[in-house]
């Protein structure tokens, strides 16, 4: 998720993911085969549970999906980041939700970037802007909120643009040398 100024937000994304299509679950059963046997001990760690009990099928699949969500949340930052450049003010901060094994995984965050105006320079908010939209629109996914900013990054870009147009207006009008150069009448002397 995109952050529009300096306030934190909330990704349209936080919650579960449905579940479906994540992967299957390579932990092999103890009763695999008569030659080996497979010890609690030989169970890695993201399969135990929080009371160190080795973790049902469902509870494995609900690690599963939570550890794609996280590579999933950390990517769509750092999306961000890498393109917000000097926009770039903080995160990103992440939501987290513990899973069945007891450990932390991201299912949402927020990256905090500059989306104020340049004042009194109309073509510096025109760069900024289209930067901005940039970074709010550089994840693979963007988001509701990601695809708001871009869309109040549009405006300020439309609205920079009428300032530029009416600065360039009032600035033709008021120069002498343009002045000079507007049509006047002639009178042919030489009928």
């Amino acid at each position: 998720m995109f952050d529009a100024g300096i306030q934190p937000a909330t990704s349209g994304l936080i919650g579960p993911v449905p579940l479906g299509g994540i992967g299957a679950s390579f932990r092999r059963p103890a009763e695999d085969t008569a030659t080996e046997q497979v010890s609690a001990d030989a169970i890695q760690a993201s399969e135990r549970s929080v009371s160190g009990e080795a973790l049902t099928d469902d509870d494995q699949r609900e690690v599963e999906r939570l550890q794609a969500r996280d590579r999933e949340v950390r990517q769509h930052e750092q999306a961000h980041v890498a393109a917000a450049g000097s926009l770039y003010r903080g995160g990103p901060n992440y939501e987290y939700q513990r899973g069945p094994d007891g450990r932390q995984y991201a299912v949402g965050g927020s990256v905090q970037i500059d989306t104020s105006p340049v004042p009194n320079d109309p073509e510096a908010t025109i760069a900024k802007a289209q930067q901005i939209r940039r970074a709010a629109l550089a994840p693979a996914e963007p988001s509701g909120a990601d695809r708001s900013v871009a869309a109040k990054a549009n405006r300020m870009e439309a609205e920079a643009r009428q300032e530029l147009a009416a600065e360039t207006t009032r600035g033709e009008s008021d120069t002498p040398e343009r002045a000079s150069e507007t049509p006047q009448p002639r009178i042919d002397i030489y009928a």
